[in-house]
């Protein structure tokens, strides 16, 4: 193709693993030049992700890196932050995925960023967003589906919720940074500055399961449950869900040593020592850490897996969610008044401008509501066509 979209547009990739770097590849296959800033040495942390390699290449990197050019550049020293500085200057977007506070410590929080380059367009995709009670808590797709009631809408009523088999949350939330940061890029040719655009894992996985929110948090009844196959294909035990006395615990990624220390049970660094014995044995292991949780309260489970530095999430259903500190459903909702449905609550728009919530500014339309407003602004007969049956207006 001899043009895209975005060709002449500038992409600071400052991402790491699946969200971010997703977000960046969009842009850059709509034709943005993407430059991907790496640490030393190591690059960035999806180079060593996932179970497999390609010729010792991480197949999970390739498959969201791709239209990009690297830097390798140590940010840590003054003459790194000159370059990362001088790449600002020559931007268009910026997006990262640290935990909050990481890119103010290396200089390149919003803030500076906005002194060295004021149209630049800066996006933060987090786990959590802001206002939980610690926004530095991991957050990771499983965490997002079990916190939300997503997960909880996979399985069937006998057995365990389960994870969707791709990362759903990080495809969408990914997507909605995408949408983001073009949107902002739209919007810089009128005004000529640049936008705070932050998505999060909780905010685009309740955007993603709309249908079934909308259903149970309107009508008070949680959705039936298919049928399902707890964890995932790509993952080591002890990664899915697991029942406890009073409910299941979605554990996440987690060390052996950590895992161990958590439960109290030596025989897991026996067994499985490192990751290739835990994947090879997935079925043993997490057999062995079911029966560990089975006969304990969710609760004891996660203060336990927690304390150790496992991380992990209560598996909520939609109502359970609401009330989940780390989902914020107080500011997820929006609520508007329909002419015949009434009040209705609406999952929000994840994406935030600045940090405010997108609004709702109209209810979903009655079939042909704004039939004869809008051919009036044409200049069209409205109750010519009507009678022709050429239009509706709601009876």
């Amino acid at each position: 193709m001899q043009s895209l979209p975005l060709t002449g547009i500038r992409v600071l990739d400052f991402a790491h693993m699946m969200q971010g770097p997703w977000a960046a590849e969009m842009l850059g296959d709509l034709g943005a030049d993407v430059i991907k800033v790496e640490v030393v040495g190591s690059g960035e942390r999806g180079r060593q992700s996932g179970t497999t390699f390609l010729n010792g290449v991480s197949a999970q990197f390739l498959a969201m890196n791709r239209n990009k050019r690297s830097v390798a550049v140590d940010l840590k020293t003054a003459a790194g932050l000159r370059v990362a500085e001088a790449l600002v200057g020559t931007a268009d977007v910026l997006i990262q995925n640290f935990r909050p506070g990481v890119m103010e410590r290396l200089g390149l929080g919003v803030d500076r960023v906005r002194e060295l380059n004021p149209s630049l367009v800066y996006c933060t995709a987090s786990g959590y967003g802001a206002d939980v009670p610690d926004p530095r808590k991991p957050g990771q797709d499983l965490l997002a589906q079990a916190r939300t009631g997503a997960l909880w809408l996979t399985g069937t009523a006998e057995d365990p919720p389960t994870p969707a088999g791709p990362f759903v949350a990080d495809v969408h939330a990914a997507t909605m940074l995408a949408l983001g940061a073009t949107a902002a890029l739209v919007e810089r040719v009128r005004t000529g500055r640049g936008r705070l655009v932050e998505v999060d894992l909780v905010g685009a996985m309740l955007h993603q399961t709309v249908q079934e929110v909308v259903a149970t948090v309107n009508s008070g009844e949680p959705p039936t449950r298919p049928s399902s196959v707890p964890g995932s294909a790509y993952i080591e035990a002890p990664y899915g869900v697991h029942a406890t006395a009073d409910g299941y615990v979605a554990i996440s990624l987690t060390t052996m040593e950590a895992l161990a220390e958590a439960l109290d049970a030596r025989e897991i660094l026996e067994k499985f020592p490192d990751k290739e014995a835990a994947t090879a044995g997935r079925d043993e292991l997490n057999a062995l850490v079911s029966a560990l949780v089975a006969t304990r309260p969710a609760q004891e489970v996660l203060d336990a897996l927690d304390a150790a530095g496992v991380w992990c999430a209560p598996v909520n259903d939609h109502r359970a969610m609401t009330t989940d500190p780390y989902v914020r459903w107080d500011r997820r909702r929006l609520e508007v008044e329909h002419a015949v449905a009434g009040t209705v609550e609406l999952v929000g728009n994840p994406i935030t401008l600045d940090g405010d919530q997108l609004p709702a500014r109209r209810p979903a339309p009655l079939l042909g509501e704004h039939t004869a407003e809008l051919l009036a602004e044409l200049g069209l007969d409205a109750d010519e066509l009507v009678a022709d049956g050429v239009v509706e207006v709601p009876r």
